[in-house]
């Protein structure tokens, strides 16, 4: 089983809950980054437990900077992808997590500055030649409209913890992506009805932990809670969980060059 995103560097003890969700069968995570706290956070725990881990910069975090704080953060970002951070040499194998986010929790006139950040990050992966791990939410038209118009890099990338309506699910496959799925799907049905149409070769799953713990389990979330969104898309989607957990596991190794 592969975790394809997760922020461990944020949950209370990162070792115990990696040395968990091991215990469960889960043999692979990619730990997203969202700020550059969190990179130097990722960097250390991959160097100690060998986790896959991406440096990106959060529609959130850009919320909360100036105009005139971007360009030194994305600089910064350009810097820790060239294995910046420490002594050690760290290879993030993607760009993420970054994207747009229209939510009530941003403010709107952060908005232009997102754009800025997203295509930069955008342009990073396509020079780099990184798969990227897009956040859209409730900006879905001008996430597809910007992609389109900049283009993904050849190593394409996934959509983590899809919110989109299965009547979009065509316009991010069109894209080449994949589509990721966490415990908001036993939370919501708009949600259930994207992952019951992705084609099994193109799905992905995670947990996001410690954020959206599946229903049923408590906050904060873990990685080991991925069993429960296996479980729920093999119930949705007719199928068994060895065989949702096989194809994920195999999409997230193709994703991100494993193999």
């Amino acid at each position: 089983m592969f975790d394809a995103h997760n922020h461990l560097d944020r949950c209370a003890d990162p070792l115990a809950e990696l040395a968990a969700a091991r215990r469960c069968g889960i043999t692979g995570q990619l730990v997203a980054g969202v700020d550059p706290a969190g990179w130097r956070e990722q960097a250390a725990l991959q160097a100690e437990s060998g986790v896959f881990v991406a440096f990106g910069i959060h529609p959130w975090t850009i919320a909360q900077t100036t105009d005139q704080e971007l360009t030194p953060l994305l600089d910064d970002l350009g810097a820790a992808l060239g294995g910046a951070l420490g002594t050690d040499p760290i290879a993030p194998i993607a760009l993420g997590e970054f994207g747009l986010d229209r939510s009530r929790r941003v403010p709107r006139d952060s908005m232009a500055r997102q754009e800025r950040a997203f295509r930069a990050q955008l342009a990073m992966a396509r020079e780099r030649d990184l798969p990227v791990i897009l956040h859209v939410v409730r900006a879905q038209a001008r996430a597809l409209e910007l992609i389109r118009r900049d283009g993904l890099p050849s190593a394409g990338g996934m959509l983590h913890s899809v919110s989109a309506p299965a009547e979009l699910v065509p316009d991010w496959l069109g894209l080449g992506l994949y589509l990721s799925f966490s415990g908001s799907l036993t939370r919501h049905d708009r949600v259930r009805r994207a992952a019951a149409v992705v084609p099994l070769d193109r799905l992905l799953i995670e947990t996001d932990a410690p954020d959206q713990p599946p229903l049923g389990q408590p906050a904060p979330n873990r990685p080991a809670c991925l069993i429960d969104v296996i479980h729920a898309i093999a119930e949705l989607r007719d199928l068994s969980p060895d065989r949702v957990s096989a194809a994920t596991t195999r999409n997230a190794h193709t994703l991100l060059r494993l193999c």
